[in-house]
């Protein structure tokens, strides 16, 4: 009897002792699972923060980088400022009521391979003019804008590209196309001039952040009073288009300044143009750097 419960009590420690094992055991597998969850979270959240951090370094070099470039820029446009000349403003005015009647004829996009043609039309009316030349044809048509500037006429640049977005991408491009102009207008000629038309006309595109920028580079800006539409027309339509204009102007004193351009349809039709003018008794004057400019 007394060896069955001592056999029936080891039974029972011997399962105690089992239990207690197993318990154990089992502890420190989930104790091993449990730390390398966390371990696996550590490392998780350690590499987000790591990439947060790679984020803000990479940004903050972007942002230097950035900073730089501006910097770089704004040197650039400063020392670009220096660089040009102090021109004493334009102090004439151009309307005179009191005085004899005065037109101002310009010629947009030259010079052409008609320039020619078009300068003995203006001799035989002994009419002055003002031509604004693009840098591309000025280089094409180097012999014929060299005779131009011999012969006397007032020389104006109207950029480079005729392409408002490149010239008006910034008051810095506008400053750049008339300085590119200039520079080629003077190796081909000799003469560098101040006078300036953008294309299109000053609106809507030369803010006057713009208008400051040629302002500080020493040019004159000038638009017209008159737009004959000749781009337009094609035709001698646009010789009856100026007489209209012109007569309105002069009921009301301000001296007329009439956009041309340098192509064949313009030319062909002058001489009716300059005919009426000089039958009306007016003088035809060059835009000179000291008269107060035309604009919108």
């Amino acid at each position: 009897m007394k060896m069955r419960r001592l056999n029936r009590r080891g039974k029972i420690t011997l399962f105690g002792l089992i239990v207690i094992i197993a318990s154990i055991t089992m502890g420190i597998q989930f104790h091993k699972k449990h730390l390398s969850e966390r371990t696996a979270v550590s490392a998780a959240m350690a590499k987000e923060n790591d990439n947060k951090t790679k984020k803000s370094q990479e940004k903050k070099a972007e942002t230097s980088k950035d900073n730089k470039r501006i910097e770089k820029q704004h040197t650039s446009e400063k020392k670009e400022k220096i660089s040009h000349k102090k021109y004493k403003k334009p102090s004439i005015p151009i309307v005179k009521p009191s005085e004899e009647k005065v037109i101002y004829l310009t010629f947009d996009d030259g010079p052409s391979n008609r320039l020619g043609d078009l300068m003995n039309i203006l001799e035989d009316y002994k009419a002055d003019a003002t031509f604004f030349w693009l840098e591309p044809n000025m280089k094409r048509y180097s012999k014929e804008a060299k005779d131009a500037v011999k012969r006397g006429f007032s020389i104006g640049l109207h950029g480079v590209t005729h392409d408002a977005k490149k010239i008006y991408a910034s008051s810095h491009s506008v400053v750049n196309e008339m300085d590119t102009a200039n520079r080629t207008l003077k190796e081909i000629t000799g003469k560098s001039t101040r006078l300036i038309r953008t294309p299109y006309g000053s609106y809507p595109y030369m803010t006057p952040k713009y208008k400051t920028a040629v302002d500080n580079a020493g040019f004159i800006l000038w638009d017209w009073n008159v737009d004959s539409m000749d781009w337009k027309y094609r035709n001698s339509r646009y010789v009856n288009e100026v007489i209209q204009q012109v007569e309105n102007l002069e009921s009301r004193n301000v001296t007329p300044v009439i956009l041309l351009h340098d192509r064949a349809e313009t030319i062909n039709s002058l001489p009716k143009l300059l005919n009426y003018f000089k039958k009306n008794g007016y003088t035809f004057k060059k835009i000179k750097q000291s008269i107060i400019p035309v604009e919108f």
